[in-house]
């Protein structure tokens, strides 16, 4: 039996504040032009304390209030959701009083949400007025400044950075308008309330389109709408004014729903006392639960034969697949029955969620973990694991920090620190559940004919595989699993899909059979691909099933999600952002990488960020720790990485295919040397995403033949990504042709000259041999630096073999003064520092064999 007063809490944290969205949008308290109700100004008393200037302070509760009176109709058609919630004088705990009250408690429940609202910001408002009149930082916003103060970025502050880019107000998208952040100088940089009143146009306009058939679908749905339409709304404009309103809205519903139902479980652990709710000491009534998937860049790429590469993109898409369901497994376990709302981070292999501290949910988490560790062993024999441990918490009663094991009132990172630690040492202890089960010792034996899947190298019976193109002919087919074609059918049909719809129960509709489908075992979801016609046009099969029960519909990298509603019950809608959705194509398939390479050099490349631990656990100043702000950091990363990395590829998708994309890193293959451009464009956009070159991006290149093994080739751009964030503790650097060079200082002089090489050796004769007599003195150089680890002399003589030969050079082109000035101030400047030296090697190899692509080009 559903717990309705559960809903409601979680509801109202979660609207808490979404009056600082519609009060921005509104004239003021006193303008008698403004939308808010007789009604609700009647009782502004009862939920705004007064400030320090006899003033009502938190006004932006009136507006939630006047809000939830415009939305009563909509819950209403909620089944079960409407009985007693809107009569205050039968209940004190209404919908609207749960929402509104938080500034202003009277009951137990009210004060319950305030004191979500004080973990999710990290700041106790309960004795803390907003001081609605000040300013920030050096500029002088006035009386409405917040209405004009933008969401500042999160990156701004960290390791005491003293950044001031800030976000502009738009629906979130990933096009390139409107999606990087701008310097603010003065009040003019800020926000109009035009701004805020179409945004808010926008909200009101799709929230009357939401589905009220069911509390979930609505609640998550709801969730979706806000991230799109408050993810660039500052949630304060005082002390939080680089957390979105998003972020806090969700968070503070989560931990809402934790307080409520651990106390529902140990009421005597909390104090209630003068409107106000605390906690016993030693009292850790949240667990912050992690999960990490093991084994990413080796499922992906590690496969055993070259024809059945084509399942590469869908194994990627798998994965994350893979991820969001067991988080769906997880959040509706019928002992833990949370929301996606509960999950402070997903992506790039990791997710983290905080759900309540009972013991109900920490058995039902153990059971989860022994079976989908199982079944992740049944299904994918080793290659693939997910670690999952919690850590219990409490913010600390008297300070400021946090509580956790054993530690009081530390540093919001050390609790993440000491989850990823518990975190790795599960990883030292792979399938403990599996080899203590009785069935790993039994015999598995494999009868009949058998074929060794082409993909994972497993042996199997034959009724087990099937031909990865049934076109060929038999002796020359490729045979893999029917999971590992169900992957690579995933992935040549992702690039035609709009929508994901995902079910729990397995649908016999013959229609939905037909469609592309992929199982995760391991969580019991079942996952199809459609198409906006498929699913948006009114006489559209699809549309008609009735039985289209609990479902999510989820569109891909579009945040028009409410386009599609369909006619069953249960259904929620939101957006997913995926990086590599779409792929080079050539006759309406997907390239091979022999035809990506295109009669030249194929690249791999591996990008991550620099010292991204490091910036979770003490980057962020301590003003701004808290789970609001770690919320809005991943959510940025991952907006980058899932999303905006598509809009930066658009450039390239002829030549380039991101096989990963997601939470800090990248994996993708391409032509080798567009592959490069494309690195240098994600640097590039990723620095003025953050506003900074301090917060950067490493990664390396391989380049190889286009028949060169796919998974050897990932290694080597393994170890290439390796060798840059060896540069120095910055790291911030590429790693191309062996060499590592910093972004900042290097890449600009070695592109240029590259530049000059190939321009001059095209159009002025230079000889291609400088570029050979270059690279081989280069080489000299490297000898040396052995040497003198060895403490043997080193061999100088690359400087005068260089300067002879670029003399002689020099004097037989004197009449061609481009080539002549060259030459000399290569001789004369550039080469006699060993560093330059190095770097114009790597201009050398670089145009070499970009001459060498020039050729092919033109005999083609």
């Amino acid at each position: 039996m559903k717990d309705r007063v559960r809903e409601h809490i979680y509801l109202a944290a979660l609207l808490h504040d979404i009056g600082k969205f519609y009060q921005r949008a509104d004239k003021s308290f006193s303008d008698k032009t403004n939308e808010l109700s007789d009604s609700v100004k009647n009782i502004a008393g009862l939920i705004c304390p007064l400030n320090n200037e006899g003033r009502f302070g938190y006004q932006h509760t009136v507006w939630t209030l006047q809000f939830l009176t415009e939305i009563e109709a909509t819950l209403k058609k909620i089944p079960d959701f409407s009985q007693n919630l809107f009569d205050g004088e039968k209940n004190q705990d209404t919908i609207f009083q749960l929402a509104s009250f938080h500034h202003k408690p009277s009951t137990e429940l009210q004060a319950l949400i305030s004191l979500a609202d004080w973990w999710s910001a990290g700041v106790d408002r309960r004795v803390k007025l907003e001081e609605e009149n000040g300013d920030i930082d050096a500029i002088k916003w006035g009386k409405n400044r917040y209405k004009q103060i933008p969401l500042y970025s999160v990156f701004n502050g960290i390791n005491e950075g003293k950044g001031k880019s800030a976000f502009g107000l738009r629906s979130l998208s990933i096009e390139k308008d409107g999606f990087f952040p701008n310097d603010v100088n003065c009040p003019q940089d800020g926000i109009s309330q035009e701004k805020y009143e179409n945004l808010w146009m926008g909200f009101k306009k799709e929230f009357d389109k939401l589905p009220t058939d069911t509390f979930d679908g609505f609640a998550e749905s709801l969730l979706n709408l806000l991230k799109k339409y408050t993810w660039c709304i500052p949630s304060n404009t005082t002390d939080m004014s680089n957390v979105s309103l998003f972020d806090h809205l969700k968070t503070t519903a989560a931990f809402a729903d934790c307080l409520y139902m651990y106390k529902q479980e140990k009421p005597d652990d909390f104090i209630y006392q003068n409107q106000r709710l605390t906690l016993k000491e030693g009292v850790q009534p949240v667990l912050l639960l992690g999960g990490d998937l093991s084994g990413i860049q080796k499922f992906i790429y590690n496969i055993a034969s070259r024809k059945a590469a084509v399942s590469l993109k869908g194994r990627s898409f798998y994965l994350q697949l893979l991820i969001d369901s067991i988080i769906q497994r997880i959040i509706q376990h019928p002992d833990i029955k949370a929301t996606l709302g509960h999950v402070v981070y997903s992506s790039g292999g990791k997710f983290y969620m905080l759900l309540p501290n009972t013991e109900k949910v920490k058995s039902a988490i153990k059971g989860l973990k022994r079976s989908i560790e199982q079944e992740l062993w049944k299904q994918h024999h080793g290659q693939l694991v997910v670690n999952m441990d919690y850590v219990p918490f409490a913010y600390n009663v008297g300070g400021k920090g946090i509580d956790f094991e054993n530690q009081k009132n530390q540093e919001i990172g050390l609790l993440w620190k000491a989850l990823a630690e518990n975190l790795t040492s599960q990883k030292n202890q792979k399938f403990k559940n599996v080899l203590l089960s009785e069935d790993f010792f039994k015999v598995q034996e494999v009868g009949g004919d058998v074929k060794v899947c082409a993909v994972t190298g497993i042996e199997s019976s034959i009724d087990k595989c099937v031909p990865i193109d049934p076109k060929e002919k038999e002796e020359e087919r490729t045979y893999v699993l029917k999971k590992v074609k169900e992957q690579a059918d995933l992935g040549k049909t992702l690039k035609d899909a709009d929508y994901i719809v995902t079910y729990r129960s397995d649908d016999t509709n013959k229609y939905i059979k037909n469609k592309v489908k992929i199982d995760i075992h391991s969580a019991g979801i079942h996952n199809y691909l459609f198409d906006q016609l498929e699913l948006t046009v009114d006489d559209a099969d699809f549309r008609n099933i009735t039985s289209a029960d609990t479902c999510r519909v989820k569109r891909i990298n579009n945040t028009d999600f409410l386009a599609a509603p369909l006619k069953g019950n249960g259904c929620s809608y939101g957006f997913q952002f995926y990086g590599g959705n779409k792929q080079a194509q050539k006759d309406g398939r997907d390239k091979t990488f022999e035809e990506l390479a295109d009669g030249s050099y194929l690249g791999v490349l591996r990008m991550d960020v620099d010292n991204l631990g490091s910036i979770f656990i003490k980057g962020l100043p301590d003003k701004d720790k808290s789970f609001s702000a770690y919320s809005t950091l991943s959510f940025m990363l991952d907006y980058f990485f899932s999303g905006y990395l598509n809009t930066i590829r658009e450039k390239y998708e002829e030549d380039v295919n991101i096989l990963y994309s997601g939470g800090d890193d990248v994996f993708a293959v391409g032509r080798w040397d567009k592959l490069i451009e494309f690195a240098a464009d994600i640097r590039k956009d990723f620095a003025k995403f953050v506003g900074r070159e301090d917060i950067s991006i490493s990664g390396g290149i391989a380049i190889v033949g286009d028949k060169f093994p796919i998974a050897k080739a990932a290694e080597l751009a393994g170890d290439a990504e390796h060798n840059a964030k060896s540069n120095s503790e910055a790291k911030n650097a590429f790693n191309m042709f062996g060499e590592t060079i910093s972004w900042k200082d290097d890449f600009g002089y070695v592109e240029r000259y590259k530049k000059e090489f190939v321009d001059l050796i095209k159009n002025e004769n230079l000889s291609k041999g400088i570029l050979h007599k270059i690279k081989t003195y280069a080489l000299m150089i490297k000898d040396n630096k052995e040497k003198e680890k060895r403490g043997d002399r080193k061999n100088m003589s690359y400087l005068w073999h260089t300067s002879y030969y670029l003399s002689r050079y020099m004097e037989s082109h004197k009449k061609n003064q481009s080539v002549y000035d060259f030459c000399k101030n290569l001789r004369d400047k550039e080469l006699l520092d060993t560093r330059k030296y190095e770097l114009m090697a790597v201009a050398a190899r670089w145009a070499e064999l970009e001459l060498k692509e020039n050729n092919v080009e033109q005999n083609k």
